[in-house]
């Protein structure tokens, strides 16, 4: 099985640093999913915040050149951190930076597939990100590009992927705030996208994040349409059992 796996600012990060213990077991998880045959693509936010804990800045600034600088500085610390990780568990891995230009056209899909297609077949994981040095309009919030869970999805239609996996701090979709509403409850199966659906998603997120449930609704919603079975769940659980449906989750039907 092809499957997208996408981490969050909300898990990866810890304010102003990185939360290298979470990640660790991600990676005994991600590693486990390719020895027993999968192909994994990994989409991972993070790097402003491990960028953050490399300049000791403890507050996320506003201003988009600085915010490109910490990006720069912790997409480096970022990729060792995955590389020495990895390597442990005798899996090389390779770093994919793109932008919304690469998804502009018919020749740039292309490439990136035959990039990504390339690693796979050589048994290495693909580490995407948005290329924030670049994609300047990502960091001022114009949302030509979005955010990462658009990146996912879009990287899952054009691998022709079997899953995409969104892993956030929750357990899905619910049918309000679950932070603010202790009433308010998960939905386990999405069947068809519809107006009633995305208004159950909040438009709310965590400070060094973009998204919320909103873009994972619309990140589900390109792959559905495009045959491939979408997950969101909360990245505290074990990967091989949210995919076998063994713990809380959405599962947004192809």
């Amino acid at each position: 099985m092809r499957i997208v796996v996408k981490i969050g600012s909300a898990l990866i990060s810890r304010g102003c640093s990185i939360n290298y213990n979470w990640i660790g077991d991600k990676i005994k998880e991600i590693s486990a999913l390719m020895k027993a045959g999968h192909e994994v693509v990994l989409v991972s936010s993070g790097s402003v915040a491990a960028g953050m804990e490399v300049r000791n800045v403890k507050v996320r600034p506003k201003d988009t050149v600085e915010l490109q600088l910490l990006s720069g500085q912790g997409q480096v610390k970022l990729m060792e951190f995955y590389r020495n990780w990895f390597r442990d568990e005798s899996i090389f891995v390779a770093q994919i930076l793109v932008t919304h230009h690469n998804f502009a056209t018919s020749k740039e899909k292309q490439s990136v597939h035959n990039i990504i297609e390339a690693y796979l077949k050589r048994g290495i994981l693909p580490i995407m990100n948005e290329n924030d040095l670049v994609n300047k309009e990502e960091l001022d919030y114009e949302r030509l590009f979005t955010d990462n869970d658009i990146l996912s999805s879009l990287i899952a239609k054009e691998m022709e992927a079997d899953l995409l996996l969104m892993l956030t701090d929750v357990d899905g979709l619910y049918d309000g705030n679950p932070k603010k509403d202790k009433s308010a409850k998960l939905i386990e199966l999405v069947e068809k996208i519809d107006d009633s659906v995305k208004d159950m998603a909040t438009p709310e997120t965590n400070s060094l994040g973009l998204g919320g449930m909103i873009s994972k609704v619309t990140a589900a919603e390109t792959c559905t349409k495009a045959g491939i079975d979408t997950i969101v769940a909360s990245g505290h659980k074990n990967l091989t059992e949210i995919i076998n449906g063994l713990v809380p989750r959405t599962l947004f039907k192809a």
